[in-house]
């Protein structure tokens, strides 16, 4: 599926694996270490372009329901625009409290 976020790569966009949900936990994981790891991390580990990893790094939330680029709290969804900014976001339930 390609996606598009209205503030990076507006023409672009990226096509977006179906990750699993080890590898969705995985990216969260290396990305609360340190953003610039991850990007090296799903380069390396699931070969990514450089801009690619780069972007869903940037889009990956780190909390549940957070919007990345403002203060929106309440996203539903897996991944999809804030309603409230228009930045896209990876919202993705990795696992059960």
């Amino acid at each position: 599926m390609k996606i598009q976020c209205k503030n990076c790569l507006p023409k672009e966009g990226i096509e977006i694996p179906n990750f699993s949900i080890a590898e969705k936990e995985q990216s969260r994981k290396w990305k609360e270490k340190s953003p610039i790891h991850a990007v090296k991390k799903l380069m390396d580990a699931m070969s990514f372009s450089h801009r690619d990893a780069k972007y869903i790094v940037t889009h990956i939330n780190v909390e549940y329901g957070q919007c990345n680029s403002c203060n929106f709290n309440t996203l539903d969804e897996e991944q999809g625009k804030c309603p409230k900014c228009g930045a896209l976001n990876f919202n993705w339930v990795t696992h059960k409290s």
